[in-house]
């Protein structure tokens, strides 16, 4: 072989050890962290507590409910207790306090058992003075309840209400009704608590703020679709999360309380007769 030749032959060999690839191996950690809103109380059957029963991730389009993963809805429990608010539940009140005015000291007593926090028969009362003030503005007492939230992001709330239900003198007067029924709602947030059992509360943080007045209080005829729209009225601004530091989810977690009141702005009259009248306040989570 002539010299020309071998030359030729290592300038091809040296061609193929050039283009010769390398094997790589390529790895992509990926993670993904959605905003989401943790809801709970007392199952949409209103008979066990404390459940989870919203699961809200915050993925559709500002202004828009959550995406919530649990088929079923929360209900709300009976502020500082875990005992679920059932429909036509009489013991979600406060204490009721009849007599206002009065010269004399009028000594109640509200019964315990099914009629507690209603004024019935099983309830005692004293003799009182009376004057040209005084006056019987709470014959039912404040219907009391809450809900809790946990959070990795900020959230707004919205509150529709409907289903109005009335008897007796009430289902006559077409003027009471929603505009009777006044609602404000307060905020429990950034100390350890306990409810029931459970602790809570310890590494939470205030997620915001109130919105239309409901932190001093709103008709409910004002939260309905006629008036605010589909969404109902915006009840919570978001501005943040509940979790402020590690903990459990319990530990971050803020306390929603609702107080519903009878009789309006001005309370109830004996004008109004007597009767029942409920209602239902629906709250849902929406994207900032």
């Amino acid at each position: 072989m002539s010299f020309k030749k071998l030359a030729l032959t290592g300038g091809v060999a040296a061609s193929l050890m050039a283009s010769t690839a390398y094997a790589s191996v390529i790895d992509r950690p990926f993670f993904q962290v959605l905003g989401v809103v943790v809801v709970w109380g007392a199952d949409d059957a209103a008979s066990a507590a404390p459940v989870v029963s919203d699961f809200v991730l915050l993925t559709p389009a500002s202004g828009s409910a959550g995406a919530d993963l649990i088929a079923g809805n929360v209900s709300t429990v009976i502020t500082g207790s875990l005992t679920p608010v059932a429909g036509g539940s009489t013991a979600a009140t406060s204490t009721i306090d009849p007599i206002t005015g009065e010269t004399s000291t009028a000594t109640y007593a509200d019964a315990a058992g099914a009629g507690a926090g209603l004024l019935d028969a099983t309830d005692t009362l004293s003799a009182f003075g009376i004057d040209g003030n005084t006056d019987v503005q709470a014959l039912t007492a404040s219907h009391t309840s809450s809900f809790f939230v946990a959070s990795n992001a900020a959230f707004d709330i919205y509150a529709v209400a409907g289903n109005l239900t009335k008897t007796g003198d009430f289902s006559a007067d077409a003027d009471i009704g929603l505009e009777d029924i006044t609602l404000s709602m307060s905020l429990q947030a950034g100390a350890a608590q306990t409810v029931g059992t459970l602790n809570y509360g310890a590494n939470s943080q205030v997620p915001g703020t109130f919105d239309n007045g409901l932190d001093v209080g709103e008709t409910l005829d004002n939260l309905t679709t006629a008036v605010a729209g589909a969404n109902g009225l915006k009840v919570f601004d978001g501005t943040q999360r509940t979790a402020a530091t590690p903990g459990s989810l319990a530990d971050q977690s803020v306390r929603f309380d609702n107080v519903y009141d009878f009789g309006g702005p001005n309370g109830y009259d004996l004008s109004m007769g007597s009767g029942t009248i409920s209602a239902d306040v629906t709250y849902t989570i929406f994207v900032p």
